[in-house]
Parts: structure tokens; sequence; C-alpha cells
């Protein structure tokens, strides 16, 4: 069964309906999506069986764009193209992921995704929430005529936009959000360097950082990783550094992390990428264009990738996607040991499959560290990338390294991840109280009962 609603009225009057009604398999319980594109995660799919779906990509209205204050009020069926591309021309632009084009904004920032300058939480005003008993409320500074339009987060008193982060007790309807600046120029660095120099590559990029040469996510694709998004395969990195900003200060910068690097000893001489610049590979390329704010070259790279078009990836592409996303400190001895965990746990298994890593440097300190598992369809070669996928959940939790997102087949982890039976208690405790028959996204992020 699918519930596809068009309107923040229509949600409202279905939810506590379905909260009274019994079938024959026990209570209904209800999985909310956007666009349904959550690819590696589980696309749309419930994280319990007999869910029912209740897409939200009809709810598809940019309620309010201000782009005198950079503020974005959007609904979860708007994809990162259409505000992208509502966003052509004016002072800001969107933060965008490396995900297509179709994907929600909204959706993908409820479960922590992580765009080219920060992680998508980041951009997060306020949510628009409708409750399992049809009540609507707003969190956060949520733009209104009694409201100055400041990007500022928060109301007055204890904030409760988190509670609906990767979360079961409401069904968000929209978003406000805080855009970026759009800068007077920018650079793309593309700095190579042998998988033996790992170590002293992550250190100089995190000086990058910390002297504040870029603000942006400091992508680091190893050449699998590379070669899994349809790219070069070469052995070791490509590191990707953003510089942005008034034109003296590029210069400035592009200069320095230039002259910096070549001190270092372990990079090959980089290529400067200008703003308008196409990258070797399409995967390249759309990585150049979503620093930019530009998601419409990663289509292309997904439809090379799986050779049918986006929306049919799940069903009729010629090959499976899984991800794992642990959490990093921003450290060289983590990285390293990472990327060893990653490689033991790979070995002999990858036959029909391309195993890679993305180390994301976060301008925050840490790393959000993307393994991406691309895999043949048949049942064979998928059995064993699922079961690559336990190991791995296995392995870097016992290093510490925990995942800050989680698929449909891990979601019920999240109470012994987090380890904190009060917190857990809590939790429960405001789930019984805001959603009493557990009708919203069951078995997704929940705390043990």
């Amino acid at each position: 069964m699918v519930l596809s609603p068009t309107s923040v009225d229509e949600v409202r009057s279905l939810l506590p309906g379905l909260a009274a009604h019994e079938g024959r398999h026990g209570a209904i319980h209800v999985q909310p999506c956007s666009t349904g594109l959550n690819w590696g995660f589980g696309a749309d799919q419930p994280a319990d069986d007999g869910g029912v779906l209740m897409h939200l990509r009809g709810l598809k209205t940019i309620r309010h764009l201000d782009t005198d204050h950079g503020i974005a009020v959007v609904e979860p069926g708007v994809s990162q193209g259409a505000l992208a591309e509502r966003l052509q021309g004016s002072p800001y632009l969107l933060n965008v992921t490396a995900s297509s084009a179709h994907t929600s904004v909204v959706g993908n920032a409820l479960d922590r995704g992580v765009g080219l300058h920060r992680q998508r939480t980041e951009d997060v005003l306020g949510l628009e929430v409708v409750l399992a008993d049809g009540t609507l409320l707003h969190t956060g500074r949520w733009p209104g005529p009694r409201t100055a339009p400041a990007p500022y987060a928060h109301q007055v008193g204890p904030g409760l936009t988190d509670l609906f982060l990767q979360s079961g007790l409401g069904v968000v309807t929209a978003a406000a959000l805080r855009l970026l600046p759009r800068p007077e120029t920018s650079r793309v660095l593309r700095l190579a360097f042998a998988a033996a120099d790992l170590g002293e590559a992550t250190r100089f990029l995190a000086r990058v950082h910390a002297d504040r040469l870029s603000s942006a996510v400091i992508k680091v694709y190893s050449a699998q990783a590379a070669a899994a998004y349809g790219g070069t395969s070469d052995t070791g990195y490509l590191a990707y550094v953003h510089l942005a900003g008034a034109r003296p200060m590029v210069e400035c910068a592009r200069e320095t992390v230039t002259e910096q690097a070549a001190r270092a000893g372990v990079f090959a001489p980089p290529r400067v990428f200008g703003p308008d610049e196409e990258g070797t590979t399409l995967a390249e390329h759309a990585t150049l264009r979503a620093y930019a704010g530009d998601p419409s070259a990663n289509d292309a790279m997904v439809q090379d990738i799986f050779q049918v078009p986006v929306g049919q990836t799940e069903l009729r592409g010629t090959a499976g996607w899984l991800f794992f996303t642990p959490v990093l400190p921003l450290d060289a001895a983590a990285l390293r040991q990472a990327a060893a965990l990653l490689d033991a746990a790979a070995a002999g298994l990858d036959a029909g499959m391309v195993v890679g890593h993305t180390f994301n440097l976060m301008p925050g300190g840490w790393v959000d560290m993307v393994v991406s598992l691309r895999f043949s369809h048949d049942a064979d070669t998928s059995r064993r990338a699922h079961t690559l996928l336990d190991t791995l959940h296995e392995r870097f939790a016992h290093a510490g390294f925990l995942p800050y997102r989680l698929d449909i087949d891990h979601a019920d982890a999240a109470a012994t991840l987090r380890d904190e039976p009060e917190v857990d208690h809590l939790l429960a405790r405001l789930k019984g109280l805001l959603d009493p028959h557990h009708l919203i996204s069951r078995g997704r992020y929940a705390a043990h009962r």
C-alpha cells in the first residue's frame, strides 16, 4: 500500500486514521519518504516489513525564497536540482550533495546527509512537523510575520528540531534552510598522492582547514572509489580542495596551498580548475559542479554507472549499491586504521564488487568516511556484498568508529550504538507520548522498548 498526499492537510488527516486502524497483521505503521532516492541505504523501503509507504514527493512547493537573507522554505518533494535551478543568478547557492539532482533536500537533511560545504543539518533553520495525532507544529526559527528574516536556527528556550532528525516522532512536511552566499570566484585544486602517504597528506589537508584556506568539505577519493563512481582507477588517492571568496583572496589561497603542497613532498603537481572548467571524468566534473552549488552533472554520472535513467536504478540498474558511513577523528592514524580495516574486511570478497572509500574532511574537524560497495546484481554477489556490510559494521564499531547514518538492514542497531540506556529510556517515553501507536517509521533509529 502506498499513500501519496499532495498537501500538509492530507498528511494531517491521514495519520490519525491510520493510527486507529487495525489490520489483519496488527497495527499499521507508516514509512514516510521524500523522493525515494536514498540510494545505498534502502531507497524508500521500510525498516520493518509490512509498512505503508507515505510518499511525500507530491509536496513539492518551494514555499518561500528569500535571496536577500539566504533563506528557503521547501517541502520534501523539492529536489536539490529544482532548488539549485531557482537560485541561479541569485546571491546564494545550495549546499549540494554528491547524489542525484532528483534527491530531496529535506529528506537528505533529515538523515544527516553531507553536502560539499558542510553537513546538511547545518543548513536546517527549522522544521514543520505533523505528529501522529495530526497536530502541526514548527520548530526552530520558522519564518513568519512576527519573525525578522535572519538565518538563525533557534527559538527561545529548549530546541526541538533535532528530535525530528533520524526520527520516527513525526512526519516532516517542510524545512526552512540556510543558503550559502555565492562567492565572487572559486578554484578547485586536485591533489594526487600515493596510498602510502595517506598520513602525511591528511596532516597537510587538516592544516588547510585549520588555516582557513578552505571552508568547504575536502573530498579525498580512493582509487577504488573513483572507479566506483565511474572515474579512473590508479593507485592512491585524489583530494579536491575548494577555494572560494573575493578574487585576491582566492588567488592568494591557491598560491599558498600549491606552494605548501610542493613542500610537503607527497603530492603530484596540482591541477587547478577554474569555476567553469570541466573535469576529466564524469565523476570529477560532477564534483566540480557540486562545489559550485550545481547538481546537474550528478545524474550523468549515475546513469553512466547504472546504464538506466536515474529513477530506475533500484529496479533496472545493472549494479547494486550499498553505503557504510562511519565517523572518524581528523587524525592521520585514525584514517590509516580505517583504510586498513576496510582492506582486511574486503580481502578475497571483492569478485564482482568494487569496494571504495571517500574521506570527507569536514570543516568542523571530523571525517565522514563513505564506503561504497558497488556489486553485480546476481544473488551470490548480492549476498556477499551484504555480508561484507555486516562485517564492516562489526569491525568498525569494535574500533570505536561508529556510523552516523544507517541503512534499513541495520537501523535497529541504533540503540546498541548509542549504548546509553538512559537516553533510550527517554526516547521511548517521548515516542510513547507523541506516537503511542508506534505508527511512524517503526524500527528506524528506534529506542529499544
